[in-house]
């Protein structure tokens, strides 16, 4: 009669097995094809919530900014070492202020870059340029294979210009913020830097540097894969001690008491990051002369990628058909009586009063 083995033994087999299997998988690498093109639909909507302490909790409303934006992303070349060059074209983008509930009642600003009254009265607002700097822009920059951004080839151009239109002071501090490598890199990079946590070398985690909405820190990231799925989970550290600019607050602040976490998830297919979402959020005190600023703050973004069928490998069949229809005769038309040339026969052949006429016949 054979021994059955102890259960513990038995778990343990499992175990080494599934962890024998997992080291066994290849690293998550994102597949690019050169020259395939995807429309990109990144929605963002950012809480914030700010108590003074002169101020009642009860009397405080949040604001919520919506905004969409829609890219056309290119991959133009693949480069040896696994990274790609890849342009992005901002083709419109739409934001939405709420103060309040979130509820259209409550609607503070809104500009759609589609519409004409808005780009004619709201464009140079605030709340909207800082967007709007890129629309219609192609940003061009190196994208790793994890889906990180290695780095911008023409960032900085937009960065001078706008330092050379010597906006105000506060406008200036938005209009670079948007500008910031880190901010522009985390709405452009493919997905959230799931990839690289899960592909990463230290236990499935990342460590990178980031921002939660205009303070630099650094992301931590775990992820796992479950089929076609990553999912993640984080916390932002190294928050600075002081900062210039917070959402449309620019001058200097103290910041204490930073706490942030994040958590979201992406899915995959065909090597391509199709769609995903993240919740970044962050509590802190802005510490300002003689006032201290309860601050709350979550950021919530969604992508969805989907290849642009022409330039995918799509076919488009053209059918040609012939149709053969009787010439209508133009009708006769008085007007154009004054246009026609009159020949005077007289005049173009005229008689000579020297000739003889023939003689009749009888």
């Amino acid at each position: 009669m054979k021994k059955l083995l102890p259960l513990s033994f038995l778990l343990a087999i499992i175990i080494f097995h599934s962890a024998a299997f997992a080291q066994k998988e290849k690293p998550l690498k994102i597949n690019f094809k050169e020259g395939e093109s995807y429309h990109v639909k990144m929605s963002e909507i950012l809480y914030i919530h700010q108590q003074s302490s002169q101020v009642d909790s009860a009397n405080v409303e949040p604001a919520w900014r919506t905004t969409v934006y829609n890219f056309t992303e290119t991959i133009e070349k693949l480069n040896p070492d696994g990274s790609t060059n890849v342009a992005s074209t901002l083709d419109s983008f739409t934001t939405k202020i709420v103060v309040g509930k979130n509820i259209d009642q409550n609607e503070y600003f809104r500009f759609n870059s589609n519409n004409e009254f808005d780009v004619q009265n709201r464009l140079r607002d605030i709340r909207a340029l800082p967007r709007a700097q890129f629309l219609g822009q192609t940003l061009r920059y190196t994208l790793g294979s994890d889906g990180l951004i290695k780095s911008f080839q023409n960032l900085s151009d937009f960065q001078a210009v706008t330092i050379a239109r010597a906006f105000d002071y506060d406008m200036l501090h938005a209009m670079m913020s948007l500008a910031d490598s880190l901010r522009i890199g985390q709405l452009l990079e493919q997905g959230f830097g799931a990839v690289a946590a899960f592909s990463g070398t230290n236990n499935g985690s990342l460590h990178t540097p980031f921002t939660i909405t205009e303070i630099h820190v650094t992301r931590n990231l775990k992820a796992i894969k479950n089929g076609n799925e990553i999912s993640f989970i984080g916390n932002f550290t190294d928050a600075p001690d002081t900062t210039q600019y917070l959402e449309g607050i620019a001058f200097p602040m103290n910041l204490q008491q930073f706490m942030g976490l994040c958590k979201g998830s992406v899915t995959m297919k065909d090597g391509i990051p199709i769609r995903g979402n993240t919740i970044d959020s962050a509590s802190f005190e802005l510490h300002i002369e003689s006032d201290v600023i309860k601050e709350q703050v979550s950021n919530h973004l969604e992508f969805e990628r989907e290849p642009i069928a022409m330039l995918h490998g799509g076919t488009i069949k053209f059918k040609e058909i012939e149709s053969h229809h009787e010439t209508p005769k133009p009708k006769y038309d008085d007007s154009e009586d004054s246009k026609a040339i009159v020949i005077d026969a007289n005049k173009l052949f005229p008689q000579d009063s020297t000739a003889k006429t023939a003689p009749k016949k009888k």
